[in-house]
């Protein structure tokens, strides 16, 4: 059961601007690879491990520089030589901005969507492939885009760790289904950050430090370093970075928790990486990474109170603690490279709301003969209309998720040399997986307090009055909700990829990948919301799924410079276990007995299965105009089937089922172009008509409806200026990022099944409409030596407000609006890095 659903996503209209978007690539003959303003970086192709102080960043000619990849697991390829939808982000152009956070990627590159409530609480959206909000309590609820970190996934439904891109080679972005070689959770893409390598013949290094100012909010720091040493020349380097910052809060508290820019975020992050080569054959790689993310509040604001402001008698926030081990070697076998990885990952992650609203009905007098009184029910008379004064009154309700995360991995895989007709990849792959969830809803006085001792008691305890603990089972006395969930997952899959080069210009692609999971799932309910007349709900449960994967490709090389390829690939995902609703006669269990008959149940499915898809891409790459200009699109057709899609009850709880279709069909294009030696130019953008194939219950969605929380239009642009000034360089910077307005729902009704057939009821209460987004970025850096000062500005226009609507439903009387999340308003800031 969950009181507090957090939501994330996108959805949308707006047709108008493709028009735009297609004339701006053409007449710019703009339409470039995968790297939206990776190309605006003509540095040398080399790793960034390779790069020292003394080296340019900056190439004097007038063409594109090429850009590598690791996209295809089987060796470094140049971004136009590889037949898929990929996009690199350039990990120096976003510092230069500081737009390091994970919601960033989502401003550089065509259909991935981000939605962030807090530091490590976000959602990843990819093609139009959404069918609403996460709920924070879900332990089943399974990801689909894959996040990496480097071989090792990290990836979380709504809490992938908020990395910070820095001391990275770049971060690439593959758009579509992996799952052949990245697995069960990259159904819609996989993202990957690479880290730089130690070099084992230089030393050097970096330190930077940055402040800002923020509207509406408190000032923000940040300071970060990087150190490479060759401990034994050509044999043994150790690189090691750190980054310490605090990103000021932007939402006041104006409730008993009375705090000015509550939701403040303190961020510490380290990496040591070590790489020894005992011989010409043998790589050895190692790393440790380490990340703590503490938030004092969440990014949202009540919609009925002054702009940016919030009102809870209790803190909210998020602590998060990642820590990643990693170890992995690559062996020269003469025939065949082969690599070996394993990692143990270690995380626990804290979340923290006050949504005393949502139970403000309990302490509210029902009956005229009653007096309102401080120390006993009832607190005050059955409100009318919304008051703050009554507000801060509500005792507050700590609605508390903490989680343990514990994952083992490990890979092995040969990779063919490059030169011959056949070039291969046959790989196999275990995780294991334990996850511990525990939710607490304590409520200070909800025991005395409350009309559970008008309508209840008085029970057989201690003073004649009803205790959470021993009456419905609770953590501790004033528990409204008390539940344990531990997940326990192993998955095996074993993997190949061939390409035949049939000729120099055409190659084939097929692929498959075997998996075999099992997962074995418990749930503990307790407290006045998980009981059925005093008895706590249990769950166990086990699944088991496996199956085959496959993709073919083909490409044919018009020319040198003009690639054109196909795809067909098949993407998965897990199925899970659910939590019990109760079924019984009276009280909540009565109501969720209702309920689920209105939508042709008698009770909820204990678990549920993999849902699937099938997803047809067919692209182009090119380089025009001798190389100063790159276009490349691509256009895709999803068929969605058995869809994990989440039903939430009246009475407040949910579950998942395999129900209904979605069509998902879409058009992406990126491109750069150098219109100078000095100017680089590159836009990007996506359009996505993503629907319900066929009306699907679980979510109210009628044929045709538009999947929630995406954006039908997205667009990119991005303009880099170089040139020398005085005994340094300037860079000069500007972007603009849009995105069309996303739905939170699939319509604005409530619907029921009657007859059999889906039915509109009424106005929906949860329905929003997500507003379009404009941003505007700028900056300007100035190196000189190995010096580099820098501004920079971001959402200088307050042109992104809005991100996520949580609308108040039967407790409106008590909340001030919807819960909006809010972005961070304009910013703008100084940084200074020197090179060593």
């Amino acid at each position: 059961m969950t009181t507090l659903h957090h939501q994330t996503g996108n959805s949308v209209r707006r047709t108008p601007l493709l028009a735009l978007l297609l004339a701006s690539g053409a007449s710019l003959a703009l339409i470039a690879p995968s790297a939206a303003f990776a190309a605006s970086d003509p540095a040398p192709a080399a790793p960034a491990a390779q790069t020292t102080a003394a080296e340019p960043t900056q190439a004097k000619d007038d063409t594109l520089t090429d850009i590598v990849v690791t996209a295809s697991r089987s060796g470094a390829e140049s971004l136009q030589k590889v037949p898929i939808a990929v996009s690199v982000v350039n990990v120096d152009q976003i510092t230069k901005s500081n737009q390091g956070n994970l919601v960033d990627l989502a401003k550089f590159t065509p259909s991935l969507s981000i939605t962030e409530g807090a530091p490590g609480f976000n959602k990843f959206n990819m093609r139009g492939l959404s069918t609403g909000g996460y709920a924070s309590s879900d332990t089943s609820d399974r990801t689909l885009v894959a996040v990496y970190l480097d071989d090792t996934p990290i990836s979380l439904q709504g809490q992938t760790p908020d990395l910070k891109v820095y001391d990275l080679e770049r971060v690439e972005v593959l758009r579509g289904p992996q799952g052949t070689l990245f697995g069960a959770g990259s159904m819609a893409g996989t993202i990957r950050f690479v880290t730089a390598k130690p070099n084992l013949t230089k030393f050097f290094g970096t330190a930077e430090a940055g402040i800002a100012t923020t509207e509406h909010g408190a000032a923000s720091y940040n300071i970060r370093g990087m150190v490479n040493l060759p401990l034994v020349s050509d044999t043994l380097a150790v690189r090691a970075n750190f980054y310490v910052g605090r990103d000021g809060g932007y939402i006041d508290n104006i409730g008993l928790r009375n705090k000015q820019n509550a939701n403040s975020n303190n961020t510490y992050q380290g990496r040591v990486a070590v790489r020894w080569t005992p011989s010409s054959d043998l790589t050895v790689d190692g790393s440790i990474t380490y990340e703590r993310s503490i938030a004092r509040g969440l990014n949202s604001a009540f919609s009925g109170l002054a702009p940016y402001t919030i009102l809870t008698n209790g803190p909210e926030g998020t602590d998060d603690r990642f820590r990643l081990y990693q170890l992995g070697a690559d062996y020269d076998a003469g025939f065949a490279n082969l690599i070996v990885t394993g990692a143990y990952t270690d995380r626990a992650i804290g979340f923290d709301a006050s949504v005393e609203p949502q139970i403000g009905y309990f302490f509210q007098d029902y009956g005229s003969p009653l007096t309102p009184r401080t120390d006993r029910y009832p607190l005050f008379e059955a409100p009318t209309a919304y008051s703050d004064a009554l507000a801060r009154s509500l005792p507050p309700e700590y609605y508390q998720i903490d989680q343990k995360l514990k994952d083992y991995m490990g890979e092995a895989r040969l990779v063919s040399k490059s030169g011959g007709p056949l070039k291969w990849t046959v790989g196999v792959f275990y995780e294991q997986q334990d996850r511990h969830l525990r939710q607490d809803i304590p409520v200070p006085g909800f025991d005395t307090l409350s009309y559970m001792n008008t309508f209840y008691g008085p029970f057989n305890v201690p003073g004649g009055l009803y205790n959470s603990q021993t009456v419905d089972k609770a953590f501790q006395p004033n528990d409204i909700y008390s539940g344990l969930q531990d997940v326990n997952e192993h998955q095996f899959a074993a993997y190949a990829d061939w390409t035949w080069h049939v000729t120099d210009r055409l190659d084939l692609t097929a692929g498959v990948r075997y998996f075999n999971f099992k997962e074995k799932y418990y749930l503990y309910s307790s407290g006045f919301y998980g009981v059925v007349n005093g008895v706590p709900l249990t769950t166990n449960a086990t699944l088991k799924s496996n199956g085959f994967n496959p993709r073919g490709n083909i490409s044919f090389k018009v020319n040198d410079d003009f690639l054109v390829y196909g795809e067909v690939a098949k993407g998965f995902r897990y199925g899970g276990g659910n939590q019990p609703v109760p079924l019984g006669s009276a009280g909540i269990a009565g109501q969720c007995t209702n309920d689920l008959a209105s939508y042709g149940y008698t009770s909820a499915p204990l678990t549920f299965g993999p849902d699937k898809l099938w997803n047809y891409t067919i692209g182009e790459k090119a380089k025009l105009a001798g190389g100063r200009v790159t276009l490349n699109v691509s256009a895709y057709y999803i068929d969605w089937s058995d869809v994990q899609s989440r039903l939430r009850l009246n009475c407040s709880y949910f579950f998942t089922d395999n129900k209904g279709k979605i069509t998902s069909k879409g058009l992406e294009l990126e491109t750069s172009v150098k219109a100078t030696p000095e100017l680089t130019l590159t836009l990007a953008g996506s359009y996505n008509s993503s629907t319900a194939n066929g009306d699907i219950p679980t979510v109210g969605a009628f044929n045709g409806d538009r999947t929630p929380y995406y954006p039908q239009l997205t667009a990119n642009f991005q303009a880099f200026y170089d040139r020398p000034v005085g005994s340094g360089e300037m860079h000069l910077q500007f972007g603009y990022q849009f995105q069309s307005s996303q739905n939170t729902t699939f319509n604005n009704f409530t619907t029921a099944l009657v007859a059999g057939k889906l039915t509109a009821t009424g106005p929906s209460q949860t329905f929003a409409v997500i507003p379009e987004s404009h941003n505007l970025s700028a900056s300007a850096t100035y190196n000189i030596g190995n010096f580099e000062f820098g501004v920079y500005g971001n959402n200088l226009a307050n042109g992104v407000t809005v991100t996520n609507i949580a609308r108040a439903t039967y407790y409106q009387v008590y909340q001030a609006g919807s819960r909006n999340t809010l972005a961070r308003p304009r910013t703008i800031g100084l940084r200074a890095k020197v090179k060593f």
